[in-house]
């Protein structure tokens, strides 16, 4: 049985949603799902004094957060296994530091999207975020292994210090992407003018895009047939570090040959 929080109304602050992860919920009953305490701005709350809860307990492995929680940050924070799907928007640092799992998100979601913590230089090293809508600025900084795939829009700075993983977004990569990347892939459904420190290597038809974009389009995403058939501008970067870096554009003119 899946575990279901429904808001029951807008918080009166920010609320720091890491506890709300598949692991730590694993058989629970809804009275003790409900007594957890979130912090709430400078105080706390109770998740039964925020959310209706249904489906408790049993074992499961699948969390449905439903609602618009554009004031929850650091929804999927620390997450290494299970399932988590929001039906809404989420706040900033969604996904976090994840290790494994899936987080889908059916909205959009604000800045740090599978991010380090502050302070931190490793974000994500493992598992799947799929987002419907857009994500803010600095998507997957820090990032170690995982995907991430936006339907929509990234904003600037996705990227920024990655080691590994990959980064996909259908609508388009924002500005200043990639800076001090390693060896971690950027795609961007769109065209973008890349950072000067990226030099032009090749265009074709990636093989392991295809593989990704096919994987995002059962999760959900809409998947234009093109960007599984057209070619790619492949730049190489970030030249200030090992040169091992990707950024892929796909090529809108030459999209069906």
């Amino acid at each position: 049985m899946t575990l279901t929080l429904t808001l029951r109304s807008d918080p009166p602050a920010r609320v720091i949603g890491a506890p709300l992860i598949p692991e730590r919920l694993l058989g629970r009953s809804a009275s003790a799902v409900r007594a957890i305490s979130l912090r709430c701005g400078g105080d706390t709350a109770a998740v039964g004094d925020l959310f209706e809860v249904s489906g408790a307990g049993g074992e499961r492995d699948r969390l449905v957060l439903a609602g618009d929680l554009r004031r929850f940050d650091w929804i999927g924070a620390g997450m290494s296994s299970g399932q988590i799907e929001v039906r809404g928007d989420v706040g900033a640092w969604a996904g976090a530091e994840m290790a494994g799992g899936l987080l889908r998100i059916a909205g959009d979601a604000e800045a740090r999207l599978g991010a380090a913590y502050p302070g931190s230089r490793a974000g994500m090293t493992g598992g799947e975020i799929v987002v419907s809508g857009d994500a803010g600025e600095e998507t997957g900084a820090g990032m170690r292994r995982g995907l991430i795939a936006v339907g929509g829009q990234t904003g600037a700075g996705a990227g920024l210090r990655m080691l590994a993983g990959t980064v996909i977004a259908l609508g388009g990569i924002g500005a200043e992407a990639g800076l001090q990347n390693r060896r971690g892939t950027l795609a961007s459904g769109r065209a973008l003018d890349p950072p000067p420190s990226y030099a032009f290597s090749a265009r074709f038809r990636p093989p392991a895009l295809g593989l990704q974009l096919r994987r995002v389009r059962a999760l959900g995403l809409t998947v234009d047939d093109a960007l599984l058939r057209g070619a790619w501008a492949r730049w190489s970067g970030d030249r200030t570090e090992l040169t091992r870096g990707e950024l892929l554009i796909f090529d809108e003119e030459n999209g069906g040959r």
